[in-house]
């Protein structure tokens, strides 16, 4: 379990913290953590969701009840290992007058579990070759201009299905909080005459102390501004815009990809049991210009603190964990 040590001088860090990029507003407030909760059970934000691989719509054998995959990869007998289907209840849809866009699902193992650490490194490649593969699907066709793959693991994190899956929705514009951030992220390069996201990465080597791990032509880190306890970001450290136009070589290729994020999930699970998390895959917008400005990323945000009134009513997330308390427990050796 994560530990709340007080700082050297007995208090508890109260801060709050604005990134000019992300246009995120973080309060950190570590002794809220120490708050009593009489609904800690009830909350369930480490709970699994329960299910039988019986009545499973996403186990082998049960192909029928989900719509016809649209991309599938195997293994060396000819079985599936990833499935990729259209919602079935989807936001958004080619046909919606007024919420036009796509909507699929990753199944992400033909084995019935509920934790994207349970995969092995190698499925969990095949996993991050199927986003890869159906970003680019969505791109080529010219219908979008933005892309976004997440996981929602755990009730808590929004998820109605415990076997492990992932969905990808496509949109025909990047949403107004992606827009401002590359907007942002544009005006710096124009300013700077380099990618903010670069220097960035450059700001969080020379501080170091919120740096998890960097290996492979990858960086992991916890945002000085972190919405949620031990929230990460996996990053290239060269620059690429693009998640699904990933070099195929040495460097952040995709085999040292899925070996780190592994390594961070397993951590992550090792200092808080069973986490409910959200997992974002942000790529840039699929416009020309985000190729000087952008910078693909991984977000691990562990759904630790509920949204709250406050939250709701401000925008501002309350932190009770410090990044580099956190950082310091994440890292891996």
């Amino acid at each position: 379990m994560i530990e709340l040590v007080p700082c050297s001088d007995g208090r508890h860090l109260t801060e709050i913290r604005t990134d000019w990029l992300t246009g995120r507003t973080v309060i950190l407030a570590e002794h809220r953590a120490e708050r009593p909760n009489e609904f800690a059970e009830a909350a369930g934000f480490a709970e699994s969701l329960t299910s039988s691989s019986v009545d499973c719509p996403f186990c082998v054998g049960h192909e029928s009840i989900t719509p016809p995959a649209v991309f599938t990869r195997h293994d060396e007998l000819g079985r599936w290992r990833v499935r990729v289907v259209p919602n079935k209840f989807p936001a958004v849809a080619l046909d919606a007058p007024f919420a036009a866009g796509a909507h699929e699902v990753i199944i992400e193992s033909a084995r019935h579990v509920d934790r994207t650490a349970a995969l092995s490194v190698a499925e969990l490649a095949d996993v991050l070759a199927a986003y890869q593969e159906r970003l680019v699907f969505w791109r080529s066709r010219g219908l979008f201009e933005y892309g976004l793959v997440f996981k929602n693991l755990g009730a808590a994190a929004g998820a109605s299905l415990a076997h492990v899956h992932s969905q990808l929705i496509a949109l025909p514009q990047p949403p107004a909080p992606v827009a401002a951030e590359m907007a942002r992220a544009g005006t710096s390069y124009r300013e700077q005459g380099s990618c903010p996201y670069c220097r960035l990465i450059e700001e969080e080597r020379r501080v170091g102390e919120r740096v998890v791990v960097e290996r492979d032509g990858l960086i992991a880190f916890c945002p000085y501004v972190s919405l949620q306890p031990c929230e990460v970001w996996l990053m290239p450290t060269a620059h690429e815009p693009w998640f699904e136009q990933r070099p195929q070589s040495v460097g952040a290729s995709p085999a040292a990809l899925a070996e780190t994020l592994h390594a961070l999930l397993v951590r992550m699970e090792a200092i808080l049991p069973q986490p409910a998390y959200n997992l974002l895959v942000r790529t840039a917008p699929w416009q020309d210009e985000a190729a000087e400005c952008g910078h693909w990323r991984i977000e691990i945000l562990p759904r630790v603190n509920p949204l709250a009134g406050f939250e709701l009513g401000t925008q501002m997330h309350i932190n009770p964990i410090c990044p580099t308390r956190a950082a310091t427990q994440l890292r891996l050796g």
